[in-house]
């Protein structure tokens, strides 16, 4: 003999069929990995747009590193005596146009500034390019860069320095170095010229 059953009271007749729902809830494990991917979204797609940043740059400044390296070839074996026989800032613009052409796409050229000077040995010009760094006090500074043509055995420093700016300017301060979201790029060719005529 069943034993009677009392009647539901207001709160589980109100409540009964919200409780029910909450323990199938409960139980239920569609949508977990939705809901596990939205805690590690926001970092992971932080951290895609840095390692996108970084690739960007480290691209860009090997690019310019290959640009300078093939133009200074003509400074290398003499032919720049024949290829730039303006004046100074003639020249310097000349030899700027050479290392876009060889960098197309990724190197803007109108933040890009060129330096080329000749030394008697490589330690002064180690000594020279030194006092002329271009990055100081976290700024870019480029006055006194320009062109010096190469003589028959003489050192040959040539730099090209780049203005960068970075796209994600919120984090990645520690890419900065010449100001708010900007770095510069140097690339550097050293080498002693060919005993030309």
């Amino acid at each position: 003999m069943s034993q009677p059953t009392e009647p539901p009271t207001e709160s589980q007749r109100r409540f009964g069929p919200f409780r029910a729902t909450l323990r199938r809830f409960r139980r239920s494990q569609n949508g977990a990995t939705a809901i596990e991917f939205s805690f590690i979204a926001l970092p992971f797609l932080m951290l895609l747009a840095a390692i996108v940043e970084l690739a960007l740059m480290l691209w860009t400044s090997q690019v310019l590193e290959e640009s300078v390296a093939e133009s200074s070839r003509v400074l290398l074996t003499g032919q720049s005596k024949a290829m730039y026989t303006g004046t100074a800032s003639a020249n310097t613009a000349a030899f700027k146009n050479a290392v876009c052409a060889n960098a197309p796409g990724l190197v803007n050229c109108s933040k890009l500034t060129i330096d080329v000077r000749t030394y008697a040995s490589f330690a002064s010009a180690q000594t020279g390019t030194a006092g002329s760094n271009p990055v100081q006090g976290g700024a870019l500074d480029t006055t006194g860069f320009g062109y010096n043509q190469p003589q028959p055995g003489q050192i040959v420093v040539v730099r090209a320095v780049l203005e960068y700016s970075l796209f994600f300017t919120k984090w990645s301060s520690a890419l900065a170095d010449i100001g708010a979201g900007k770095s510069a790029l140097v690339a550097a060719a050293t080498f002693r010229a060919e005993p030309f005529t």
